[in-house]
């Protein structure tokens, strides 16, 4: 077996329905990378996973999808835009950010993932049915169950940045301690939130979009400009810029800057900094290797305090408790 065939097979969603599982553990490690999978919920329609990869050289991987018996609700976190080719269509994911869709029987895909880069995201699949209730109530939604019916790629939800409420809600299915019949119905529960989040969420972005592309015509030489405004926060992380000092350094007015930065990659220039921070400190929390002190200088904060509210205030609950834990 080759190595991308071992690593396609290590990711195939298998259901791991015990009444004691709680969060198993898969791994793999081999010349190529390292791979690991948290079982976080199984159940006879819904199976929820959660993903780290990270690859010791860049790598390409192929995918073919036999006949598939669930739609795919993706949670992208970490820094790195994920890129692939589906069926000949080239698609981008966006960290901090959230797609559903479903897949057509024998669909091919190829990936290319950097070297020493770490993807992670949360993954609900869901039963092929699961929007067919609602589908006459709402055109979208029976553009999408019709899709699945003819055995047709269709993507429901696309580029929804994954807001405090769904980071919420993701964290409190991670977390949930009960068991039995409890956990199913409390899990199930916060998936028809999260899925109700989404959908509002997806609607309140077109208008947005909307009356911001009535609001702004960006050349490309904006685009580019904004392009390094970006990357200016991405290494720049432990500073706390205004949108006034940004438009000076860059040359840009501000009314472009805040309103072409959020049409382009969907977050106010503040957010995206936040989300950049919050971010690093979860990988630095992960690592076990500093305080929370040490975190909260290290992001730019005068104090553990701060640090500790803006953390709260971003996931729903204080970086303690995730150390703890």
């Amino acid at each position: 077996m080759g190595r991308g065939e071992e690593i396609v097979e290590f990711f195939e969603v298998e259901n791991m329905v015990t009444k004691e599982m709680y969060q198993s553990k898969k791994e793999l490690t081999n010349d190529v990378g390292t791979f690991i999978t948290y079982h976080i919920f199984d159940c006879a329609d819904i199976i929820i996973r959660q993903y780290y990869l990270k690859y010791n050289q860049d790598y390409a991987l192929h995918y073919v999808f036999e006949e598939t018996e669930f739609i795919e609700l993706s949670f992208f976190f970490g820094k790195h835009i994920v890129k692939d080719v589906i069926n000949g269509k080239h698609n981008r994911y966006l960290p901090f950010h959230c797609y559903l869709s479903y897949l057509k029987s024998g669909s091919t895909a190829d990936v290319v993932f950097e070297k020493d880069a770490v993807y992670e995201h949360l993954d609900i699949y869901l039963p092929l049915d699961f929007f067919k209730e609602w589908e006459q109530y709402d055109e979208t939604i029976a553009e999408f169950t019709n899709a699945i019916k003819t055995n047709e790629s269709h993507r429901l939800i696309k580029d929804v940045k994954l807001t405090q409420e769904l980071l919420i809600l993701s964290n409190e299915i991670k977390t949930c301690s009960y068991k039995g019949i409890s956990r199913e119905i409390f899990v199930k529960s916060k998936v028809l939130e999260i899925i109700a989040v989404l959908l509002n969420e997806r609607e309140q972005r077109v208008e947005e979009c909307s009356k911001l592309q009535l609001g702004i015509k960006l050349t490309e030489e904006d685009e580019v400009v904004l392009s390094k405004v970006k990357d200016f926060i991405d290494l720049n992380y432990r500073e706390f810029y205004t949108t006034e000092e940004l438009s000076k350094m860059f040359f840009i007015n501000e009314y472009k800057l805040k309103r072409g930065f959020k049409h382009l990659y969907n977050l106010g220039l503040f957010e995206y900094a936040q989300h950049r921070r919050m971010n690093i400190a979860i990988e630095k929390l992960e690592e076990a290797c500093y305080t929370i002190t040490e975190i909260a200088f290290d992001l730019g904060y005068s104090s553990s305090v701060a640090f500790s509210k803006a953390f709260k205030k971003h996931y729903g609950y204080p970086p303690k408790k995730f150390f703890l834990n």
